[in-house]
């Protein structure tokens, strides 16, 4: 599966700045946005986005939601935040928070990106559920005298 970046560079400098952005990942202090860090944490936090994605939606999606991009730019800024000098604010925390409230509302149905969720291959769609079979009818036992014959 190809992995998919919710947001590129230039879709985070938008939303963040370009003052802040340097200051969340120039680790040199060449006074320039270092593009390294920020992809990969804009990678990190795609797979982050992905995890709770994967049990509702075919991925990766055909087109990325604009809440999407939202999303994975919070959670970028929250992430180089906590691994920079730049202070965790009220505002950053609460990005966070909210965005990984979202994505729980997404992975459980609450809330849609407003694309066509996973189906089962008969066209419909799949709710996430797991079911657990026992071919052999055994409860709790190593050896075979617990199973149940039918002849």
């Amino acid at each position: 599966m190809e992995n998919r970046v919710y947001a590129d560079v230039a879709q985070f400098v938008l939303r963040v700045g370009e003052l802040q952005t340097i200051e969340l990942t120039d680790r040199d202090g060449l006074g320039e946005i270092n593009d390294d860090v920020l992809n990969l944490a804009l990678a990190d936090s795609s797979s982050q986005i992905d995890g709770y994605l994967a049990a509702r939606y075919a991925l990766p999606l055909e087109t990325v939601p604009q809440n999407l991009v939202r999303l994975c730019c919070d959670l970028t800024r929250y992430r180089l935040a906590s691994m920079s000098q730049v202070s965790i604010t009220d505002e950053i925390i609460e990005r966070y928070k909210l965005s990984l409230k979202e994505l729980e509302q997404l992975a459980s149905g609450k809330i849609s990106l407003g694309i066509a969720e996973k189906t089962d291959g008969d066209g419909a769609e799949f709710n996430g559920a797991v079911f657990f079979t026992n071919g052999l009818n055994r409860v709790f036992s190593r050896d075979n005298t617990n199973r149940k014959c039918f002849s």
